[in-house]
């Protein structure tokens, strides 16, 4: 089969049965399940505006590729750069191996070029180990950031947090909304990759909605005088789309007998932590909200994740008391209007 039976589209909202088909029936041990409709899910699920494109092959029902493009604004070696983040990439077995890795790539690159120009960050993760996509990535990127960064997924609480005296958790206040952003934004001020909220932000992004089912919230920890000493958004993936242990092989069942990290039915429900902040003398209080988190979601997730820089001093607020946590290591392969300053730490960036 050549590359001249592939044709390449912008999804639609009818491509949900293909798009079901494509992504739940991808082999390995893992399956995605979705809990709305699967164009919502991947389009409309995230506070990005998002595009995606599907393949189709002559010959052949439904689609046999696609992949996702996320469009944003972050801050590139101190300034502020569109982005274009490549992902959810997905290619039938079947049909590997004949360049349609990179007829994916180009088309979003095309698309990221005619919304942000020329003068654009272009990124995308990828498993370190992943020799394939990093083959196709080469193709098109400037360089490469091994390493970027090492994803934390920890299983939620089945206990409260000790109490800390002076200090609740609570949701965010939309009174609140400007100082959280002031607090976050100088948070990471010196990170590359982070963008920048305010009080628009905060407010499309609380707006944002898959099937009436709205993924994102806020937390905070305050004081007694309601001062905001931590902060946190979350993205609840598993309201969306599901993962799925169809066949967990015997030493992992064995093991899970133990360390009870996958919930009994192998089914993953998601909740990424993102741009956690706290104050410079307020590290207790960020592990406070963190271990909190891990119990106030615990009816809504199974896991929480997030990605980290291994220089990110995060590393010391999140407790990760399991040797059995799984470990990934990210590079991310990058396209910007200059070599980026790899002494700024990146900010992370979880999976769609």
């Amino acid at each position: 089969m050549t590359d001249k039976n592939f044709s390449l589209r912008e999804l639609q909202p009818s491509d949900t049965p293909a798009l079901v088909k494509l992504i739940s029936s991808f082999d390995g041990d893992m399956t995605t399940q979705f809990q709305v409709d699967a164009y919502s899910a991947l389009i409309c699920g995230t506070e990005n505006l998002t595009l995606g494109v599907g393949v189709e092959c002559a010959g052949v029902d439904g689609l046999v590729g696609m992949g996702t493009v996320r469009f944003s604004q972050v801050c590139f070696n101190g300034k502020t750069f569109p982005l274009a983040f490549l992902d959810g990439l997905k290619v039938n077995k079947d049909f590997r191996g004949q360049g349609l890795g990179h007829q994916i790539a180009s088309w979003r690159i095309k698309r990221a070029r005619e919304v942000w120009g020329e003068n654009c960050v272009i990124a995308t993760g990828l498993l370190r180990s992943n020799n394939a996509s990093r083959a196709v990535a080469r193709k098109w990127c400037s360089e490469f950031i091994d390493i970027a960064f090492q994803p934390l997924i920890l299983p939620v609480s089945s206990h409260p947090p000790k109490p800390l005296k002076g200090v609740q958790v609570r949701e965010l206040a939309s009174d609140e909304y400007e100082q959280f952003a002031l607090k976050q934004n100088d948070y990471y001020q010196s990170y590359n990759l982070y963008p920048s909220g305010d009080i628009a932000s905060i407010t499309r992004t609380m707006a944002v909605s898959a099937e009436g089912k709205k993924p994102y919230g806020y937390f905070v920890a305050v004081d007694s005088h309601g001062n905001l000493l931590a902060g946190v958004k979350i993205w609840c993936r598993g309201l969306l789309k599901s993962d799925f242990f169809s066949k967990p092989p015997r030493p992992v069942r064995l093991l899970n007998k133990v360390t009870h990290f996958l919930p009994p039915d192998y089914i993953l429900r998601d909740t990424a932590v993102i741009g956690l902040w706290h104050e410079p003398d307020q590290v207790r209080t960020a592990q406070f909200l963190w271990e909190t988190l891990r119990w106030e979601l615990r009816n809504q997730a199974t896991t929480l994740a997030l990605s980290l820089d291994p220089r990110d001093p995060l590393r010391e607020v999140i407790r990760t008391k399991s040797l059995f946590m799984p470990r990934f290591e990210i590079t991310v392969a990058l396209h910007g209007p200059a070599p980026i300053d790899r002494s700024r730490i990146l900010f992370g960036y979880g999976r769609i």
